[in-house]
């Protein structure tokens, strides 16, 4: 499924490259190539990413700086990069203390990220580029923003809030569970979810040409509740003992799966009320 949105996302960039970009079009989305191969190179040498994810990662980094521009290229940088470094210092106390085994034949709980979780939190990403470079909607752009402040506040939230022993409720029902289940919330993952959707958002404001304060609100927003939707759906979905795929050789990342699925939805919603909420706002 991974290689199907790789060729997807290609073959949809060489079109608007050959026949809508412009000159200065095609400097920006061949400057995106070169520094995207040396960011997804670089993290696979660090272990980051799967080889996988590289050939993803080189797509996603393309469209969102060729066809968005550099400071989403930004955005997207930053939690690329935080997550990494939240998932992976996690990872590394959990085989310190032994609550983490140092080889995981399991990719639900790898620290390297692979295709389906590149494009779980990155599809919209691509997709709200796209759409901007082609028709040119200032919208469009925003949303990006709101996807990625989703991606961000999940993650944040998802590791740090499960990091520590705490009070852990389902957020469907409220019952006390375990820190790290799906649909729990606490008030430290809540807190790093708004902290990371705050810090996306941010990024508006420290731009050349910055936003309008309330866009950025409208994005922290959005990123926030995008985040929630993604511990909902999970509590409904990933709880469920439903099995997505019935081949032998991909069941054992059923998990992993359904969590790129709720991802991809949420980051989805985020960007989605971004735009509602703008163009609301300039009614």
């Amino acid at each position: 499924m991974d290689r199907l949105i790789n060729y997807l996302f290609w073959i949809i960039a060489i079109f608007l490259f050959v026949l809508e970009g412009k000159l200065n079009d095609h400097l920006l989305i061949l400057t995106g190539l070169g520094l995207s191969l040396m960011t997804a190179y670089l993290a696979f040498f660090f272990n980051w990413i799967t080889l996988d994810a590289t050939k993803a990662a080189i797509i996603l980094g393309t469209i969102t700086f060729g066809f968005g521009g550099i400071w989403p290229a930004i955005a997207l940088i930053f939690f690329f990069l935080s997550s990494s470094l939240i998932t992976r210092n996690k990872r590394l106390d959990g085989i310190v203390n032994g609550s983490v085994p140092l080889r995981s034949d399991d990719p639900y709980h790898n620290s390297r990220r692979n295709g389906y979780q590149v494009w779980g939190n990155g599809f919209w990403v691509a997709v709200f580029c796209l759409a901007w470079f082609q028709f040119d909607m200032d919208f469009f752009l925003i949303a990006v923003y709101g996807a990625i402040a989703t991606a961000t506040a999940d993650t944040w939230a998802t590791e740090l809030g499960s990091r520590k022993k705490g009070r852990t409720r389902l957020i469907t029902t409220f019952k006390k569970v375990e820190p790290g289940t799906d649909g729990g919330i606490s008030i430290t993952g809540t807190l790093a979810s708004a902290a990371g959707s705050i810090a996306v958002a941010s990024l508006l404001l420290i731009m050349p040409e910055p936003y309008d304060f309330n866009e950025a609100v409208v994005v922290a927003i959005a990123g926030f509740l995008g985040s929630v939707a993604d511990s909902y759906m999970g509590a409904i979905f990933q709880t469920q003992n439903i099995q997505l795929f019935k081949s032998d050789r991909i069941v054992g990342r059923d998990a992993m799966l359904k969590n790129c699925l709720v991802n991809w939805t949420a980051t989805g919603i985020g960007g989605l009320i971004t735009i509602i909420t703008i163009k609301i706002v300039t009614l």
